[in-house]
C-alpha cells in the first residue's frame, strides 16, 4: 500500500468518491456533454481530484493483443497499470487494420473496467475515401486533398456520408460499452497537429478541429454516447508537427487536454497544456514512450495519467525506471486505494434504437435474461396478404407471455423466385436511388408499415428479423458481403421504418450456421455479412442437425455478439440444459408457435 494515499480510502460500493479535502476537486470539474452518465462524470472527478498531487499510470494495446502489454506491466513491476489502453484499428506497415479484433476487444474492455481499470479508447480511423479493412501506411497514414476533406465536412455530401457510417460503426460499440455501465476516456483524431494520419495538419477552425467537433456532435447529440470523456489530444510540436494552440476545437468539446510525447517531457509541452486547459480541466500523457521520470512528475504535477505505447515498456525503460515509476507514491496504479473500483455493472444490452418504446426495452431484457429465467418463443412469418389475422396471432401470443419473433422473407424485386440470386448489375440498381428496382424495394418495405404500425399502436413490440440467413445462398439477399451488400438493405430497411415512426422493433440478425463448420459451399463468412452492432439487438442463429455440435456455432458468433443475447433456432430437437452456457434462448419452431 503506498503511503501516500492511506489515509485516502475510497468505499468500493460507491463509484462517486468523497475527499476529504474539498479542494481537490474543482467545482467545474463537469464534463462537456450535459447528459453524461453518472459513471462518466464520477471518473473525470477522479481523474481531476488527482491531476496536481498524482498521477495514473497507464498502458496501450494493440486490438489483436488484447492486454499483453498490460500483463507484462504486471509480469515487471507486479502492478497493474491504471489506465487500460485499446484500439479500435492499428496495425503497421502493409497488414490489413485490425478490424476483426474489435468484438473481443470490447468484451475484454469490459473485463478490465470490472476489475478496476479506467478504459481509454483511440481510434486510427480509416480514410472516408476507403472502406475498412484497410492497409494502415495507404489508408490510416495516407491523404485527402482539400476538396475531399471538405466535402467529409459538408453535411450530405457523399463523402460525408461515407465518413458518417464508418464513425456510425465505432458508435455501435461505445453504445456496448455504455449499456455495460463503462465510462471511457475517447480519443478522436489524435495528435491531430502532425501531419502523419489522413486528418491531421490542418489549421485553424475550418480543419482537423472542425473534424473533431463534427465527431463530437454527432456521438453526442445524435447517437446519445454520454459515457463518454472527450481527450482532446495533440502531439509534442516538431518540424512535422503545428503549434497545438491552432488546433484547439474550443473549451465545450474537451474535457481532458493532452498531449503524446515521445522525447523529453519539456515544461513548454506542459504549459501549453495548461494554457488550453486553465484550472477548469485536467491535462494527459495520452502516448510516451519512456514513463516520465518521478523528478519530471514532480515538475509537472498536473499531468493527470500517462499511456505507454504497445512495446515500448521495455525498449524505452529500463527494469529500474519501471520499478521506480510503478511503486512510487504520487503514481496511482490498478487497485490502488486513491482510485476507487468501479461498479460491475448488470451486462443488459440497451436498444440500438435510441427512441426504442417501453415495451422493446422490456422484449429485449426478456431476451438478455432468458438463460437464467427461461422463455417461449411464438415465431410468424410477416405475410402481407394476412396481415390483420397475423396482428391477431402475435397479440394472444404477447398477452400469453411468449415472445414473438416476426421473420420478414420479402419477394425478389425482380419477380423472380425466392432463392434466384440478382446478377450484379440487378444487385447495383437494388441499392441506387431512383432506379426502378429501388423503387419496387422501397414499396416492399412500405408494405409492411401497416402490420408493424397497428402492433406499435397498441404497444405491442416484436422481435424483428428481416432478410434472415443471409451468409447463405437460401434467398435472393444472401451471400451480399460488403457495405454495399446486405447489410445496406438492413440500413435501408432501419432507416424506412425508423422514419415512420416505429420504434416498437427488437432488432434481430439471423444467421444460418452449419454444425460442421462455419463456412461451405452454400455458406460465406458469418463476420463478413454482419452489419455491425448500431442496427442489431440480438443474433439469432439457424442451424440444422445434431444438438451435440452447436457449440461450434456459438463460438463463430461469440466475439460479433459482445453482450447482445444470442439465440439458437433448429429444426431439430434441443437438449437445452446442454446449450444454456452458449445461447440466450434456444426454440424449435412449428407452424406460427412453438413450444
Amino acid at each position: 500500500m503506498k503511503a501516500f494515499f492511506s489515509e485516502i480510502v475510497l468505499s468500493t460500493s460507491v463509484l462517486l468518491s468523497i475527499h476529504s479535502n474539498a479542494q481537490s476537486i474543482r467545482p467545474n470539474a463537469a464534463p462537456v456533454n450535459p447528459d453524461a452518465t453518472p459513471a462518466a462524470r464520477a471518473l473525470l472527478q477522479e481523474i481531476d481530484s488527482v491531476s496536481g498531487h498524482a498521477t495514473l499510470s497507464g498502458q496501450h494495446n494493440f486490438p489483436n493483443t488484447v492486454s499483453r502489454y498490460s500483463d507484462r506491466i504486471y509480469e515487471l513491476t507486479g502492478h497493474y497499470p491504471a489506465v487500460f489502453g485499446q484500439d479500435f484499428g492499428f496495425s503497421g506497415g502493409e497488414d490489413k487494420d485490425s478490424t476483426l479484433g474489435r468484438p473481443a476487444m470490447i468484451q475484454e474492455v469490459i473485463r478490465q473496467y470490472r476489475s478496476g481499470s479506467v478504459i481509454a479508447l483511440t481510434w486510427h480511423s480509416v480514410r472516408p475515401t476507403e472502406d475498412e479493412p484497410v492497409t494502415f501506411r495507404d489508408s490510416v497514414q495516407g491523404h485527402l486533398t482539400d476538396w475531399e476533406f471538405r466535402q467529409v465536412l459538408t453535411p450530405g455530401s457523399d463523402m460525408y456520408k461515407r465518413w458518417a457510417r464508418q464513425v456510425d460503426v465505432i458508435a455501435g460499440y461505445l453504445q456496448e460499452l455504455q449499456a455495460a455501465g463503462v465510462p471511457v476516456l475517447f480519443r478522436p483524431y489524435h495528435e491531430m497537429n502532425g501531419n502523419w494520419f489522413w486528418w491531421g495538419g490542418r489549421p485553424g477552425p475550418d480543419g482537423t478541429s472542425a473534424l473533431y467537433r463534427q465527431i463530437f456532435d454527432r456521438f453526442v447529440h445524435q447517437k446519445h454516447l454520454n459515457n463518454l470523456i472527450w481527450v482532446w489530444n495533440v502531439n509534442a510540436p516538431s518540424v512535422n508537427a503545428g503549434p497545438v494552440d491552432q488546433y484547439f476545437p474550443g473549451s465545450a468539446y474537451a474535457d481532458i487536454v493532452s498531449m503524446d510525447i515521445y522525447g523529453p517531457f519539456e515544461k513548454a509541452y506542459y504549459d501549453s497544456m495548461i494554457a488550453l486547459a486553465g484550472d477548469t480541466k485536467p491535462i494527459a500523457l495520452a502516448e510516451v514512450g519512456a514513463m516520465p521520470s518521478l523528478e519530471i512528475l514532480a515538475a509537472q504535477p498536473r499531468w493527470s495519467y500517462t499511456m505507454m505505447w504497445s512495446g515500448m515498456a521495455e525498449g524505452s525503460n529500463t527494469p529500474a525506471q519501471l520499478q521506480a515509476v510503478f511503486h512510487a507514491p504520487n503514481v496511482v496504479d490498478r487497485g490502488d486505494p486513491r482510485l476507487s473500483a468501479p461498479l460491475p455493472s448488470a451486462a443488459t444490452p440497451q436498444p440500438s434504437d435510441p427512441e426504442a418504446t417501453p415495451a422493446a426495452k422490456q422484449l429485449l431484457e426478456k431476451l438478455s435474461m432468458a438463460r437464467s429465467t427461461g422463455v417461449e418463443i411464438a415465431e410468424f412469418t410477416a405475410d402481407v396478404a394476412s396481415a390483420p389475422a397475423l396482428a391477431d396471432e402475435i397479440r394472444v401470443a404477447t398477452k400469453a407471455g411468449r415472445l414473438p419473433i416476426l421473420r420478414w422473407t420479402p419477394p425478389s424485386p425482380t419477380g423472380e423466385g425466392m432463392a434466384v440470386p440478382l446478377s450484379d448489375f440487378e444487385w447495383n440498381e437494388l441499392v441506387s436511388s431512383g432506379t426502378a428496382l429501388h423503387e419496387k424495394w422501397l414499396a416492399e418495405i412500405d408494405a409492411v408499415l401497416p402490420l408493424l404500425q397497428q402492433l406499435d399502436k397498441e404497444h405491442v413490440a416484436v422481435a424483428w428479423s428481416p432478410l434472415p440467413e443471409a451468409n447463405a445462398h437460401n434467398f435472393w439477399w444472401g451471400a451480399r458481403p460488403g457495405p454495399e451488400g446486405s447489410r445496406a438493405l438492413l440500413r435501408e430497411i432501419g432507416d424506412r421504418l425508423t422514419s415512420h415512426g416505429l420504434h416498437n422493433l427488437v432488432w434481430i440478425w439471423e444467421a444460418a450456421v452449419s454444425p460442421a463448420a462455419p463456412t461451405g459451399p452454400n455458406r460465406v463468412p458469418i463476420q463478413d455479412l454482419y452489419p455491425g452492432p448500431l442496427g442489431v439487438d440480438a443474433i439469432l442463429l439457424d442451424v440444422d442437425g445434431d444438438s451435440a455440435t452447436h457449440g461450434f456455432a456459438a463460438r463463430g458468433v461469440e466475439a460479433l455478439a459482445g453482450i447482445k443475447p444470442v439465440g439458437l433456432r433448429s429444426s431439430a430437437p434441443l437438449a437445452k440444459a446442454a446449450l444454456t452456457d452458449s445461447f440466450s434462448w434456444t426454440y424449435t419452431p412449428l407452424p406460427n408457435a412453438t413450444q
